[in-house]
């Protein structure tokens, strides 16, 4: 499936919610306007996957997800560096972190509005514990970036730099992220499926060594 028809816009989200990919029924009744997408877009079929779905409005001259940026721009890889783990969130107290990831795990964007993701190529080992490389702004121009059309799948790695841009105009805006396999623990702001028990942990990677 090379583009996502979003359904109609209703507000619904959810973050890094397990399921089984491309089993559209292990997904809650309240996201059944996703089973299509779901049913078509996935990894490995019957493998854990981890979606996140986020239709909400956005201001214009705001990027729908730059909650996180610290210096101006919602630039930033998925993963953030916790040597020598690859970790989501950052570091907890104590300097560790809830969730681990392997690094050849994958991920799917789209999104429903032209331009406002943009893309570049290669991965950036430099990034922060929580994946912000605002800093590293001046190395990545708009003129060598690819920004997505809206529907327009993209597959990248968690080392990929990317951007969610300013929206010229306030509208709503639907973002969806598949990732693969290969997470390890939750953080407590994850959206619990009850359908599905994350049991991928397996001691949080067999305690880092990633099974």
């Amino acid at each position: 499936m090379e583009r996502v028809n979003f359904p109609k816009f209703s507000g619904i989200r959810c973050l890094m919610m397990p399921y089984i990919q491309g089993e559209a029924d292990s997904l809650p009744d309240e996201y059944e306007a996703y089973f299509p997408i779901i049913s078509k877009i996935f990894f490995n079929k019957g493998d854990i996957g981890f979606l996140t779905i986020d239709e909400s409005f956005v201001e214009a001259g705001k990027p729908q997800r730059g909650d996180r940026a610290k210096f101006g721009r919602a630039l930033h890889t998925e993963a953030g560096l916790l040597p020598p783990l690859l970790c989501w969130g950052g570091p907890v107290w104590g300097g560790n972190a809830h969730v681990v990831l392997e690094r050849d795990t994958q991920i799917l964007l789209a999104n429903s509005i032209d331009d406002t993701c943009a893309i570049w190529k290669g991965e950036e080992e430099d990034t922060s514990e929580d994946g912000d490389i605002g800093h590293l702004a001046g190395k990545y121009p708009y003129t060598s970036a690819k920004f997505m059309k809206a529907g327009e799948l993209e597959c990248i790695g968690i080392l990929t730099p990317h951007e969610s841009l300013p929206l010229t105009h306030s509208q709503n805006r639907q973002f969806l992220r598949i990732i693969s396999s290969g997470v390890y623990g939750r953080e407590p702001n994850f959206t619990v499926n009850p359908k599905v028990k994350h049991e991928s942990n397996r001691r949080m990677g067999m305690e880092n060594g990633l099974v």
